[in-house]
């Protein structure tokens, strides 16, 4: 009986304890949804006051960009007036084309707004060559019925901190899709990257997702921050308008190769950039980014330094070797020699490896042409154009987010000779020609219709389409392109060093000597 009775008296014991342990996890549980009332109701006053902000429109949202820059300055695009018309106002019409559309959208039309910077734009010439008025023509051959309006939003000398908020505030005119072609312009004006540089990428991802709260909004306005805070914060204050380094006297003197911090400035890029894809995904809007183009083949770096870091010597060796190869330009072995030589001390010579990209060319070698190409563009003091790093954060965050891509670059790549892009499509350094603008308007189309944003009605459209681009340009008359070449010159200009800004006339004729002796 003795086995009998222990078995009996573990069995109760178990009892026992599972009728503490029931009892202990019923009181834990308790606990836990007392614990979880408590957070509830002392977070229900904040959720009373951001429902009561919201419904009230208070604070009135600021234009929210880089968490590292202070917008305060910044002021919608478009202004209203009594006739039911958002329009540009004219203090703008230096940084952007006229561009209006009716508040109120008819059934039958659909907007695109198109934004970015001076490619965007249309530079040299205007919004009438630009991609998104060659688009808007092949929009309304495909679908006739619908009334296209192609709003250009392009801003010179805009940069994607400066586009951001451009897109949030045309996400307020019911458009129908938006295209964002940036990068270029990254580096135009100064400001403070430590923020970028020193802060996890969580914690801005958390500080940006908290400062949608109006509650929060309403405290940042109440306890503004004094320039001396700002400062210590690491925020740069944008002035209305861009303020690019080249604008003024001496621009070009101002980039120094040990002040580019290209790492800070990519990961602000990126920042704004998934900005933009969030703000459309929450209005359910299409959004196509563009991967921007640069010419390879036909631009020298704006400006080449040494490594600053090397030694007296290193640096003496260096301009020693680059005045040997000028003196030997007609000898080319002598001065390839002493350009892979500069190489060996300095890898990221901007000007040797362009150099020796002009040669390779010349040999045919055009995979070695395209690499020391990009080193050359990638390494500019200057950078005028995308670096390869902008260019593919575009592509990433195209795939990561799943919304629509044109690789602008893989594009012109693929129409150039030996896959090197230059003159052939780009006027300049980055803007594409009139020819270019149709490719990248035709390239739209095509994502337009794979990605049935648009249903075509009419089969004849692309038979019909040349007679359409000739009428367009009949239309614009001579002087639109005489113009055009006229601000082309003065683009040289300005990316010299020696742009005219507000009546000043800047005359120094040594900024882009190094470059004027590479071109050669």
């Amino acid at each position: 009986m003795k086995p009998q009775s222990n078995l009996a008296n573990h069995q109760t014991l178990n009892r026992s304890l599972q009728r503490d342990r029931s009892s202990l996890t019923r009181s834990g549980a308790r606990q836990f949804g007392f614990r979880i009332a408590a957070i509830m109701l002392g977070l229900l006053p904040f959720g009373i006051a951001e429902l009561t902000l919201r419904s009230l429109d208070l604070p009135k949202p600021r234009s929210v960009s880089d968490p590292f820059l202070d917008c305060s300055q910044l002021a919608p695009l478009f202004e209203s007036d009594s006739n039911g018309v958002h329009r540009i106002p004219p203090e703008r019409m230096r940084m952007f084309a006229p561009a209006e559309f009716n508040i109120k959208k008819p059934q039958t039309t659909k907007r695109v707004f198109s934004l970015g910077g001076s490619t965007t734009q249309g530079e040299p010439y205007g919004p009438p060559t630009a991609f998104t008025a060659w688009l808007g023509i092949s929009l309304e051959l495909i679908d006739p019925g619908t009334k296209w309006e192609m709003i250009n939003c392009g801003g010179l000398s805009y940069a994607s901190y400066r586009v951001l908020p451009i897109l949030r505030e045309v996400l307020e005119y019911a458009p129908d899709l938006v295209v964002v072609y940036c990068g270029q312009n990254e580096f135009l004006e100064a400001r403070e990257l430590a923020g970028w540089r020193q802060t996890p990428p969580i914690v801005i991802l958390f500080a940006s997702q908290l400062y949608q709260l109006r509650f929060v909004q309403m405290l940042a306005s109440i306890v503004r921050p004094t320039s001396a805070t700002r400062s210590e914060n690491r925020t740069t204050r944008l002035q209305r308008e861009v303020d690019a380094l080249l604008d003024t006297q001496g621009g070009l003197e101002k980039y120094h190769r040990d002040s580019l911090d290209k790492s800070a400035v990519v990961a602000s890029f990126r920042w704004n950039l998934q900005q933009m894809v969030e703000a459309c995904k929450k209005r359910n809007v299409p959004l196509i980014l563009v991967v921007p183009t640069v010419n390879l083949r036909d631009c020298p770096p704006f400006k080449i330094e040494a490594d600053p870091h090397l030694s007296d010597q290193a640096r003496q060796k260096i301009e020693s070797l680059w005045r040997s190869a000028q003196s030997e330009i007609q000898k080319p072995e002598p001065a390839i020699e002493s350009m892979k030589s500069i190489l060996a001390i300095d890898p990221q010579h901007a000007g040797a490896h362009y150099f020796l990209g002009q040669h390779a060319i010349a040999d045919q070698d055009w995979e070695s042409a395209r690499q020391h190409l990009i080193v050359a563009k990638d390494y500019d003091v200057c950078p005028l154009r995308a670096i390869s790093e902008i260019q593919q954060v575009v592509r990433d965050i195209a795939i990561e987010h799943r919304v629509s891509v044109l690789d602008a670059d893989q594009l012109f790549r693929s129409k150039s000779p030996n896959g090197l892009v230059g003159r052939t499509w780009l006027i300049d350094h980055v803007h594409p020609n009139i020819e270019g603008h149709q490719l990248l308007g035709e390239a739209l189309v095509e994502l337009f219709l794979k990605s049935s944003l648009v249903k075509s009605r009419n089969e004849n459209w692309a038979e019909a389409r040349p007679e359409h681009y000739r009428t367009h340009l009949s239309k614009l008359g001579e002087a639109y392109f005489i113009r055009g070449q006229q601000r082309l010159q003065g683009l040289m200009l300005w990316t010299q060093g020696r742009a005219k800004k507000m009546g000043i006339s800047n005359e120094s004729e040594n900024t882009l000597e190094t470059s004027d002796t590479i071109a050669k």
